[in-house]
């Protein structure tokens, strides 16, 4: 492993100029590369900022007034969600509403309202919005501390409300933020200021019980001094409780990708809950969370850690989540590489003043920003397409003809530490060990570099070993024979001589 870490010296000698030039677009929002108002970067092996092509740049930015005058403006929009017939339903909180228009940004319909046993019921500052394959629409009604269950035309079917029972205080207040429906019909709601974890429901919509839970982190030197403490210093103490998830989506394998904001950021801000609840996401890199930036300035503007607010689950074991510290949208593949980074805070178009959620139609992006009352759709550059292609092969087990699309990639941008990982998979898919030890070796992938370098041994020793062992047995048997010869000759010499 010495000559490992010996080889890659020579990868952080190129990237110390890399990284001065690339302080300026991780500390400023407003930094053009190729075009963009952002600069698109990702983290190498010493968790250095590298400078990459932008991976997905912005067409457009619309309002609801773009699609049609005579529905105003949004005012504090709070979820976007594209639906499986890829029509798209926003949230406009503000207005107490659902705007629903498909990709062509024709308008379809407008809810602010339903009938219920033939009484007008209206919308009070919903949150958010969820279609399920069969198109019944799940509404998080907020403030009516409920969830509303339609039809694609907007008749109502049910409501999902508060669950009874002991284990709920008299107190408790049943607030959906967002809504999430399986394929088996169970239904996840994220409700504001629940900690145990997701309610769910059934397809009848009673309670089941609580889905996924977040680890919550504390410091053993302030558990031992709260031995000490009086009440009425325990009760200025915060509480060991953990955070709220913030967003969710459902991924083709129906797992639940879903973030929370962790204040102690030694934990990925990321979960992948299968059907059990149970955090699933992969993540090999055991020096990096999945949470956003991996530096940051400690104060001053947009200063922090990274807050994951949304994250959409994409095809091929990707996901891409927003930061709403700075706007910007970190995709992964899966096993926990960052992939890209674009966008940003600001006002330039491209930028967001205030996002809130992100959605994902074709390949194209599309980011709500509440703070301008509008959306912003990007789509992948060629760089973002080779990296979503190659990805896609090597998902898929194609690591052998993914060797050229990574060796493209390369060439866009020699600095990006999975191209070469790529290369070098695919030649240790195809059995050339040699050639991956040296390319998983400038990708800085140990993993995968000790399995390279194991193989390779064994295949020298099946080399060398048949033809020393031959070679050993060889000199042994001349070495008998010339024994046996020289006892032969001495003891006729001796017989000769009597």
């Amino acid at each position: 492993m010495r000559d490992f870490f010996v080889g890659s010296l020579k990868c952080t000698v190129a990237t110390v100029l890399a990284f001065v030039l690339a302080l300026s677009g991780l500390f400023a929002s407003e930094v053009f590369a190729g075009g963009t108002p952002y600069q698109g970067y990702t983290y190498n092996f010493w968790s250095v900022l590298v400078p990459s092509p932008a991976a997905y740049i912005p067409v457009r930015a619309f309002n609801i007034a773009d699609i049609d005058p005579a529905l105003g403006l949004l005012n504090d929009p709070t979820d976007i969600h594209v639906c499986p017939y890829e029509n798209i339903l926003i949230v406009d909180s503000g207005n107490n509403r659902i705007i629903v228009f498909d990709s062509a940004l024709n308008l379809i319909r407008e809810i602010d309202g339903f009938y219920e046993n033939g009484i007008w019921q209206t919308f009070r500052r919903p949150n958010g919005v969820f279609v399920t394959y069969n198109q019944d629409v799940f509404v998080a009604d907020t403030l009516n501390e409920r969830v509303v269950v339609m039809d694609w035309y907007g008749n109502f079917i049910r409501n999902i409300t508060a669950p009874q029972g002991e284990e709920f205080a008299d107190d408790f207040v049943f607030r959906p933020m967002s809504v999430l429906v399986d394929r088996g019909g169970r239904t996840y709601v994220i409700v504001q200021h629940v900690f145990e974890g997701i309610m769910s429901f059934n397809h009848m919509g009673d309670f089941v019980g609580y889905f996924g839970t977040i680890t919550v982190n504390f410091n053993w030197i302030e558990v031992f001094w709260r031995f000490f403490m009086t009440d009425a210093q325990l009760a200025r103490q915060s509480r060991f409780i953990p955070t709220e998830f913030q967003g969710m989506a459902l991924d083709a394998y129906n797992f639940v990708f879903t973030t929370n904001i962790e204040p102690w950021a030694n934990d990925n801000q990321v979960m992948r809950l299968n059907p059990r609840g149970e955090d699933v996401l992969q993540n090999f890199n055991d020096n990096v969370t999945i949470s956003g930036d991996q530096r940051h300035r400690p104060s001053g503007a947009m200063s922090g850690p990274s807050a994951f607010i949304d994250i959409i689950a994409r095809p091929n074991g990707m996901y891409s989540a927003l930061d709403s510290t700075r706007g910007r949208v970190y995709t992964y593949d899966s096993e926990g590489n960052l992939l890209y980074v674009f966008s940003g805070i600001g006002t330039i178009q491209g930028m967001s003043r205030r996002p809130v959620a992100i959605e994902i139609i074709g390949e194209d992006i599309l980011i709500l920003d509440a703070g301008a009352n509008r959306v912003i759709q990007f789509t992948p550059t060629e760089y973002g397409r080779l990296i979503n292609l190659a990805v896609e092969m090597t998902y898929n087990g194609n690591e052998v003809a993914a060797v050229e699309t990574w060796r493209e990639l390369a060439a866009f941008d020699e600095n990006f530490s999975l191209a070469w990982v790529g290369i070098g998979r695919g030649m240790l898919a195809d059995g050339d060990s040699a050639s991956a030890m040296y390319y998983l070796r400038r990708g800085m992938d140990m993993r995968h570099y000790s399995v390279a370098f194991r193989r390779y041994r064994l295949d020298r020793m099946q080399v060398i070993l048949p033809a020393t062992l031959t070679g050993g047995m060889i000199f042994a048997g001349l070495i008998v024979v010339y024994k046996l010869a020289k006892f032969i000759i001495t003891k006729r010499g001796k017989a000769v001589t009597a």
